[in-house]
């Protein structure tokens, strides 16, 4: 057993009124033995999701660590994690002018062996590079798991990072985006599934700097039993980003009336010259849907299950495994029935 550190973690670029307790989240971790990681100076000062405190944590703590080069115009195609499910990591990818780079990253309740598993990625993505990151888990009920992402978006560059938040006793999970490149590009997708008394926690930001920048936030999630879910989305339009565009949305679907929901969508905004949307679509299944799926045959439990993959898939369809997206289909089966 480690030492127990509580960190702050997911905290919001401006706060908000403090009593409602949204401004951060707390996240207990333990602290292993391992030595701190060698970080290669240029990955410095990234800002993550989870913010400083998740960072030197990892860093200081990681079993593994891996960093990843492509050279101008070279396409590395699909890289998968050779180490998911370990306790503690941090992938590195420097993707250099008009490169490709995939990373794909999947932990299953069987290959993470402790009770905690926190991953972090840092991208750097120089002019014109296009690069995804795909973090997805079905840990078990008595893990605690933790997914961070920091990119810094250069001219014309592409970034897309998914997230599939789907197992955990508590899932933490966070992106940043700093787009500092003319006409950087960054989407962001999450899904996120909570039963149980399960604990969801997420924080997305983005930092407009460049012209013509883009962002795209978008989460789906479900809530069922007692689960309790924050989601905060920020989009920050900084003086000098002018002409540039940003959305988020979250739709959430609750299952449960003790289920309890949090959305925090919010713009902060100092250039005149921009276009920033946000929404957030709460409430139950419609009646009139379920009672038309269950006259068709299907138990209210497989129309549960129909109702909430049907807004995961386009998500869950970009992993590109087959055996883990059975066994995600397989994983939301056994919650939805077991609820």
């Amino acid at each position: 057993m480690g030492e127990q550190n509580i960190l702050k973690v997911n905290p919001l670029p401006t706060l908000t009124w403090n009593h409602l307790m949204l401004n951060f989240a707390n996240l207990p971790l333990e602290s292993g033995s391992q030595v701190k990681a060698d970080i290669p100076s240029e990955f410095d000062g990234i800002e993550t999701g989870m913010g400083e405190e998740f960072v030197s944590f990892v860093e200081n703590h990681a079993a593994a660590v891996r960093v990843i080069r492509a050279g101008k115009g070279q396409d590395l195609g699909v890289i998968r994690d050779e180490n998911a499910g370990t306790s503690s990591e941090v992938i590195l990818i420097d993707a250099g002018e008009d490169s490709q780079v995939t990373f794909y990253s999947h932990a299953s309740e069987k290959a993470c062996p402790g009770t905690q598993m926190t991953r972090l990625v840092k991208v750097i993505a120089r002019a014109g590079a296009r690069v995804t990151v795909i973090q997805s888990q079905t840990l078990g009920d008595d893990v605690m798991a933790a997914d961070d992402f920091g990119a810094v978006v250069g001219d014309e560059a592409r970034v897309h990072l998914i997230q599939a938040e789907l197992g955990g006793k508590a899932a933490f999970a966070g992106g940043c985006a700093a787009l500092k490149g003319y006409k950087a590009d960054f989407t962001e997708e999450t899904i996120y599934f909570g039963d149980g008394s399960r604990r969801l926690d997420f924080s997305y930001v983005t930092r407009h700097t460049g012209k013509k920048t883009t962002t795209s936030i978008l989460a789906s999630g479900a809530l069922f039993g007692s689960s309790d879910k924050v989601y905060r989305g920020s989009m920050d339009f900084i003086h000098g980003c002018s002409k540039s565009k940003g959305r988020e949305a979250e739709n959430v679907l609750l299952f449960s009336k003790e289920a309890r929901n949090r959305s925090i969508p919010l713009i902060l905004c100092d250039e005149e010259d921009v276009d920033g949307q946000h929404a957030a679509s709460i409430g139950k299944i419609n009646k009139d849907l379920m009672y038309y799926l269950q006259s068709r045959g299907l138990t209210e439990s497989q129309a549960r299950q129909l109702a909430v993959e049907s807004r995961f898939n386009p998500v869950i369809d970009e992993i590109p495994d087959e055996s883990v997206r059975q066994e995600i289909h397989a994983s939301l089966e056994r919650r939805m029935n077991l609820d």
